[in-house]
């Protein structure tokens, strides 16, 4: 059944059921889809622990109960892993069981996959198991297999850290231009101006010594017209 919902509505309703039977308390589940899952677990450079749920097996709902719904347990797988599951009854939980070789259960499987690799099974564990001897498989698996892990996250993260110091030095030499440009513009802006007040001042002062030149010729014309007359004056006595 289940066939014709979508991923994410399948697993809702799983969770729905899943946490009435066995209540809230469980790792908390990255995604809808085990491909999605992997794709989480890729991107934070952690471990995927995939728990296969078999709603009918007989040691199901002790699993359930004293191991992977336990406090301790979620805490662990919290903060260590990346935590998916999915119930072999439904298309998503049956592809994943599929494709991980699933053939008893309680199935738990170890993923790992690093960014420029393929994903690979680290360790499955089948059948019942007591919450300690799963909790020193999953410590064992990290010991043995977590350094690679680690040194590919931290790899990352200084990678991330030079992206950002680069971009952090861009944006102050973006700015840094921009100021320079900005000043530019005001200096050439200032000498515009300047040039345009002293290009005023210099038509100003042509026009008013044209004005004074006018106006002394006027006065010396005026002035040899009056001794011209004084002289004709003269002249007739």
């Amino acid at each position: 059944g289940g066939g014709g919902l979508s991923p994410a509505v399948e697993h809702r309703d799983f969770m729905k059921k899943f946490e009435l039977e066995h209540g809230s308390t469980h790792p908390r589940v990255v995604a809808p889809t085990f491909r999605e899952a992997v794709d989480a677990a890729k991107r934070d450079l952690r471990f995927l622990v995939v728990y296969v749920h078999s709603p009918h097996h007989e040691d199901t709902a002790g699993f359930c109960r004293e191991v992977l719904c336990t406090e301790v347990m979620r805490d662990f797988v919290d903060d260590n892993f990346v935590f998916w599951m999915g119930s072999i009854s439904l298309p998503e939980g049956y592809r994943a069981a599929t494709m991980l070789r699933a053939s008893s259960y309680p199935y738990l499987a170890v993923i790992t996959s690093s960014p420029d690799s393929r994903t690979t099974v680290c360790d499955a564990h089948q059948g019942a198991a007591g919450r300690e001897d799963l909790m020193n498989w999953l410590m064992n698996i990290m010991e043995t297999q977590g350094p690679q892990l680690v040194a590919q996250r931290a790899e990352q993260e200084e990678m991330a850290m030079d992206r950002r110091l680069r971009e952090e030095q861009d944006a102050a030499f973006q700015q840094s231009l921009m100021e320079d440009q900005r000043r530019e513009a005001e200096r050439e802006d200032e000498e515009r101006r300047e040039s345009l007040r002293q290009s005023i001042e210099a038509t100003a002062k042509a026009e008013a010594d044209a004005a004074e030149a006018m106006r002394i010729e006027a006065e010396e014309n005026s002035k040899a017209e009056r001794e011209a007359r004084a002289a004709a004056q003269r002249a007739l006595f």
